[in-house]
C-alpha cells in the first residue's frame, strides 16, 4: 500500500535526473510539435555552435578636423548689430575714441568742421527721438526718419545728401572698428538731385564791371583787387586763397607761378598772367610788404580785427565771400553770386577758348574730367541755345502782340530782390 504524501519522511530522496528526463522525453514524443531525437537535437545544437560567427565591428577613426579659427579679441567679439541712441549721444570708452578718430582722419580742416556740424545736427535729432522712443536703436528706420526730418526743415536735396554721406562714412568707420556689425545708412537712398545749380557764373562784361569797382587808392581796395584777379584768372577756391603764403609765389621756367595744394593734398601750379602779377605787385607796394623777407607770412591778412586784435593771420573764408558779393552788387549784378561763381567763370571762359579737358582738369585741381561739364556755367547760356537755330519758314506769321508787356514771375522776383 502506498504511503500518503503527508506521512512521507523528510529524509526521503527526490526523484533522480534520469526519471525527469524520461518524463520530458515522453511528453515531447506524444506532443504534436515534432518528434526529434535527443541525438539529432544535440547534433543540431553542436552545428549551430560551430557555424556561429563573431561579428567584428570596424572602428572608423574620424579624419582630423582643422583647428578652429582664433576668436577675435575684444571689442569685435561683442559687436552689436546696431548701437543705441544713448551710446551715440553720450559715447564712452572705445566708441568715443572711434568717433574722435573719424574726425581726425579727415585730411582737410574744412571737412572736419563740416562733418562736426553734420554730426551735431544728427545728435539734435537723436535727442528728440530719444524722448519719443526711449531705448530705441540707430537702425535704418532711424536714418530714414532723419532724412525726412531734414527735408521737413526745407533743406536742399544736395545738403540732405551731404548729411547722409557723412553718416555713411561714420558708420562705415564704426563697422571697421568693430563697434557695430552693420552700416544702417548704407541702404538708405540718396536724393540725387538732377537739376541745375542756382549759382550762376559771370559774363565777360560783368567780370570787367566787377574788376572796375575796388578803390585802388586804399590798402583794402588794393588787397580786394588782387584777390578778385586771382579768383577770375586763377580759378582758386576761397579756402585755397585764404591758405596762401608769400612762399607760394615762385618762378618756374622764367614765369611767375602760384604753387599751392588743393583738395586731397594735390599740388598744382597756376601761372600768374601779367595783369594778375601787376595787381599783386601793386598790393605789395601800397601795403609795404616784401614777400621774400617774410616767406611764411600769410599772403592776404585782415586789415582789421576788432575781436582779438591779431592782424598777422590768414583771412577767414567768409571774408572772400563778402568781397565777391560786395563788388558784384556795386557792379549792378542782381543774381546770386559767390566765390565759386568766379571759379566757374574761369573754367567756362577756358572752355570757350577751346582749352583741352586735360589742361582744364589740371588747372582746376580735379582728379578726373567728369567735373568740367558741371562747372561749365555757360553751357546753359540762353544766348547760345540751339533754339535760336530752329526755323520752319513760317516765322513771319506773328500775332500782333509785340507791344504788349506781360510781367512774369521771374521778373517780379528779380524786382523784389533788388
Amino acid at each position: 500500500m502506498k504511503r500518503p504524501r503527508a506521512t512521507r519522511r523528510k529524509s526521503q530522496k527526490k526523484p533522480g535526473l534520469s526519471r525527469v528526463l524520461a518524463k520530458r522525453f515522453a511528453r515531447a514524443k506524444s506532443s504534436k510539435r515534432g518528434r526529434i531525437s535527443t541525438t539529432k537535437r544535440s547534433k543540431t545544437r553542436a552545428w549551430r555552435l560551430r557555424t556561429r560567427t563573431t561579428v567584428v565591428r570596424e572602428v572608423v577613426t574620424p579624419a582630423p578636423q582643422p583647428a578652429p579659427p582664433p576668436q577675435p579679441s575684444q571689442p569685435y567679439a561683442q559687436a552689436p548689430y546696431f548701437l543705441t541712441i544713448e551710446q551715440l549721444l553720450i559715447p564712452t570708452g572705445e566708441i568715443k575714441n572711434s568717433l574722435e578718430g573719424f574726425l581726425l582722419d579727415q585730411r582737410s580742416e574744412h571737412t572736419r568742421i563740416a562733418y562736426s556740424k553734420d554730426l551735431k545736427r544728427f545728435g539734435m535729432f537723436l535727442a528728440v527721438r530719444k524722448e519719443a522712443k526711449p531705448g530705441s536703436y540707430v537702425d535704418r528706420h532711424a536714418i530714414i526718419s532723419y532724412k525726412e526730418w531734414l527735408l521737413n526743415e526745407k533743406l536742399e536735396h544736395t545738403t540732405v545728401d551731404r548729411h547722409l554721406a557723412t553718416l555713411r562714412g561714420l558708420f562705415h568707420w564704426l563697422v571697421e572698428d568693430g563697434h557695430v556689425e552693420k552700416n544702417p545708412a548704407s541702404s538708405v537712398r540718396l536724393m540725387n538731385p538732377k537739376r541745375l545749380s542756382k549759382t550762376l557764373g559771370f559774363s565777360d562784361e560783368e567780370v570787367r564791371r566787377v574788376l572796375g569797382q575796388p578803390n585802388l587808392h586804399t590798402r583794402a581796395g588794393a588787397q580786394h583787387y588782387a584777390i578778385l584777379m586771382i579768383l577770375f584768372y586763377g580759378g582758386l577756391r576761397r579756402s585755397e586763397i585764404c591758405a596762401l603764403k608769400n612762399a607760394n609765389i615762385n618762378r618756374e621756367r622764367g614765369q611767375v607761378v602760384l604753387r599751392l595744394q588743393g583738395k586731397g593734398n594735390r599740388e598744382r601750379l597756376i601761372p600768374l598772367l601779367e595783369p594778375v602779377w601787376h595787381a599783386l605787385k601793386y598790393y605789395f607796394l601800397i601795403c609795404n610788404r616784401t614777400p621774400a623777407h617774410q616767406p611764411q607770412q600769410p599772403l592776404f591778412a585782415p586789415r582789421k580785427n576788432n575781436r582779438t586784435g591779431v592782424m598777422l593771420k590768414h583771412l577767414d573764408p567768409s571774408s572772400i565771400y563778402y568781397i565777391v558779393v560786395k563788388y558784384a552788387k556795386l557792379a549792378g549784378i542782381i543774381h546770386k553770386v559767390s566765390p565759386h561763381s568766379c571759379r566757374a567763370t574761369a573754367i567756362s571762359n577756358a572752355r570757350d577758348h577751346k582749352v583741352s579737358d586735360r589742361a582744364i582738369q589740371e588747372f582746376a585741381g580735379w582728379s578726373s574730367t567728369d567735373m568740367i561739364t558741371r562747372y561749365d556755367k555757360r553751357r546753359t547760356s540762353i544766348e547760345n541755345s540751339a533754339a535760336h537755330a530752329i526755323a520752319y519758314g513760317a516765322e513771319g506769321n506773328l500775332l500782333p502782340l509785340q507791344a504788349i508787356e506781360i510781367p512774369l514771375a521771374a521778373q517780379t522776383e528779380a524786382a523784389d530782390s533788388s
